[in-house]
């Protein structure tokens, strides 16, 4: 909480935000989760733009356009992936000074020491950071790392429920033959009662609705965890 305190308090001093705005940020964050600037981006305090161009005047840091650009497998190596989406960074470009390797990092939050202090433990670098949108770094990650493995595995999981789930059969009523009536008789055939229908198997029918309801609601935990919707789309998925 005190990296993300450092944030707030920056952008306090700095007449970016009051009081109020700070303390509901915190607030949010608390209860949802997530990052500090993300939690005023989604308070409707800052646009992503204003962070972005705050921080990198603040903290005379580049900003990096992600689209389109081209990492080689080596840069990509440095930090993993399942660290990249953690931390939500990504290796941009490295370079060597005087015996030193610096790093290029594309991160939404320069001021979190931690992140940085952890990235620059786990690959032996120098850490340059460079400001890039968290739309941004998350569709590099993506696109260089692949999607995340326990949500692929999640959408697979519902999606074979899905297409196991078992489907209710119409009852099929036998036909039933007409007697040959005896010689010199009219007779009218006797009423064919249908048959009884046999009673769906509703047991197994329920339970894998249950199971196909439980992937669904865990898939949304993850999206919510991931950041890929917000509390406001709980309505229309749920």
């Amino acid at each position: 909480m005190t990296k993300n305190l450092k944030l707030g308090e920056i952008l306090k001093q700095a007449g970016v935000i009051d009081d109020f705005q700070l303390n509901s940020a915190l607030s949010y964050q608390r209860h949802w989760g997530g990052r500090f600037g993300e939690s005023l981006i989604k308070l409707g305090y800052l646009t992503e733009d204003k962070l972005q161009d705050f921080l990198a005047r603040q903290f005379d840091l580049p900003q990096i356009e992600l689209f389109g650009r081209k990492i080689p497998k080596d840069v990509l190596a440095y930090i993993p992936p399942e660290k990249a989406r953690e931390f939500r960074v990504l290796p941009v470009e490295q370079k060597e000074t005087n015996g030193t390797i610096h790093l290029v990092v594309a991160m939404t939050d320069p001021t979190n020491l931690m992140v940085t202090d952890s990235l620059q433990f786990m690959t032996g670098c120098r850490i340059k950071p460079a400001l890039a949108t968290d739309e941004a770094i998350t569709s590099a990650i993506e696109k260089y790392y692949g999607p995340d493995v326990d949500d692929q595995e999640e959408l697979d999981f519902a999606l074979d429920d899905l297409a196991e789930l078992p489907k209710p059969t119409q009852p099929v009523v036998p036909v039933m033959p007409i007697p040959e009536p005896e010689q010199g008789l009219m007779q009218a055939p006797a009423p064919i009662a249908p048959a009884a229908a046999p009673a769906p198997d509703m047991g197994h029918y329920m339970a894998a609705l249950k199971k196909l309801e439980d992937r669904y609601e865990n898939l949304v935990r993850i999206l919510l965890d991931r950041d890929l919707i917000g509390p406001e789309d709980l309505d229309e998925l749920m």
